[in-house]
C-alpha cells in the first residue's frame, strides 16, 4: 500500500470523526450510530497504519488478494448495518401505528 493511499485513508478517517462528533454535539446523531461510525474510522486508521494486517488476514483466510477480503468485510458490515436499521424502522412503525390508533380512538 503506497503512502498517498495510506495518508488519504487517515485523512478520511479523521474527517469522519470530525463530522460524527459535530453531529453528536448538535444532537442530530444517536450515540449508538456514532459508535458505529467511529469504529469504521478506527478500522480505516488501523488498515492505513498497519497495511500488512490486511495482507496477513487475507492470507490466513485464503483470499486471493487483500482487496477481496476488504470488499467482503465492507459488504458484511453494510449488511449488518442495514439489518439493524430495518429493525429500528420496524419498531418505529409499530409505535407510530399504535400512536395513530390511540389518537383516533381518543378523537372518537
Amino acid at each position: 500500500m503506497n503512502i498517498p493511499l495510506r495518508a488519504s485513508l487517515i485523512v478520511c478517517a479523521l474527517v469522519v470523526c470530525f463530522f460524527v462528533m459535530r453531529r453528536v454535539r448538535k444532537s442530530s446523531l444517536e450515540v449508538e450510530d456514532s459508535v458505529f461510525w467511529l469504529l469504521i474510522a478506527a478500522a480505516l486508521i488501523v488498515v492505513a497504519v498497519f497495511p500488512q494486517l490486511a495482507y496477513w488476514v487475507s492470507d490466513l483466510l485464503g483470499f486471493d488478494s487483500p482487496s477481496n477480503f476488504i470488499f467482503l468485510c465492507g459488504i458484511i458490515v453494510l449488511l449488518v448495518r442495514t439489518f439493524a436499521q430495518d429493525r429500528k424502522i420496524a419498531v418505529l412503525k409499530r409505535k407510530l401505528t399504535a400512536l395513530v390508533q390511540d389518537e383516533a380512538l381518543r378523537e372518537k
